[in-house]
């Protein structure tokens, strides 16, 4: 029975117009690079049977090549719903055994699911947390670095709120006070106040832990300037789930000064593009973590 439900979901992800014309892409991060439908087919042998409940969390990972993806076959009952979280930019699909791609991760029936996982472009390693309750915050995925964003707490609105409460406007302007905050933050006084405002998680500890960023800049008589810095564009947004993301184009001028003066190797202007991940702290959107996009 097993193999033939591995074949079915060959012939699922090979034969994508069997779903309907409601399919959907429920990609993590919506970046506009992953299509409608899976265009790579799923082997059998790529596809690994988890287990899934209400009350933990399955934890996987994997390397994502061109042209591969990978899958996992879970059970559950009808009412059920999906809660997935991960930090890299990939492609997610939810499937029924009847052959139907699902735009959203409400399950609407007893019986097996397969979840597959694609690369958007090229090849990537990938972690991924998964559960059928509510798959909160996990330091475990976390690669910090030493810069951050915002000035005042954006607590949640009491209505006309999106499935996780946090709205575009208020994710942009948590950047942009976070960027106006970082010069009081990484030079004299070292505000760490203002850290707590904006941030939680692995960035927090990242920023304030002993030998972390601020205590780098203090124990070694340096300091950042940041003259300028701002959210340039919007690139995609995504509001789904417990930890929503939105990936956004950064403007940055900024001067590092040590003992010896200006560091030339970490002062400059930069225009990159940033992911970041949002956490909900005692009714107030905070940044949980952020990642420069590939």
């Amino acid at each position: 029975m097993k193999n033939i439900w591995l074949y079915l979901v060959l012939i699922i992800i090979s034969g994508c117009n069997a779903a309907g014309s409601n399919s959907n892409s429920n990609l993590v991060l919506a970046d506009n690079t992953c299509p409608e439908k899976p265009s790579s087919t799923l082997d059998p042998k790529n596809v690994k049977a988890i287990s899934l409940n209400t009350s933990g969390i399955t934890k996987e990972s994997g390397q994502l090549n061109g042209g591969k993806s990978l899958g996992y076959t879970f059970e559950a009952k009808s009412g059920d719903k999906l809660s997935y979280k991960t930090k890299n930019d990939i492609c997610i699909w939810i499937f029924t055994q009847d052959l139907t791609l699902l735009s959203n991760t409400d399950l609407p029936k007893s019986g097996k699911y397969i979840i597959q996982v694609a690369a958007p472009k090229g090849s990537t390693s990938f972690d991924l947390e998964i559960s059928l309750g509510t798959v909160q915050a996990s330091p475990n995925l976390v690669s910090p670095s030493p810069q951050t964003t915002s000035s005042t707490p954006v607590n949640l609105p009491p209505s006309n709120t999106s499935s996780s409460g946090l709205t575009q406007e208020q994710a942009t302007q948590l950047i942009s006070n976070w960027l106006n905050s970082k010069s009081r933050i990484f030079s004299p006084p070292f505000d760490r106040q203002l850290v707590a405002n904006y941030t939680t998680g692995p960035l927090y500890a990242d920023i304030t832990k002993p030998g972390g960023s601020i205590d780098w800049l203090n124990n070694n008589n340096s300091r950042y300037d940041y003259r300028n810095s701002r959210i340039s564009q919007v690139l995609s947004f995504d509001n789904s789930g417990s930890q929503p993301a939105i990936k956004v184009q950064i403007y940055e001028e900024r001067t590092l000064y040590g003992p010896k003066g200006i560091d030339p190797k970490q002062s400059g202007s930069s225009t990159k593009d940033y992911i970041y991940f949002f956490s909900l702290e005692n009714s107030s959107w905070k940044i949980y973590d952020y990642r420069v996009a590939e």
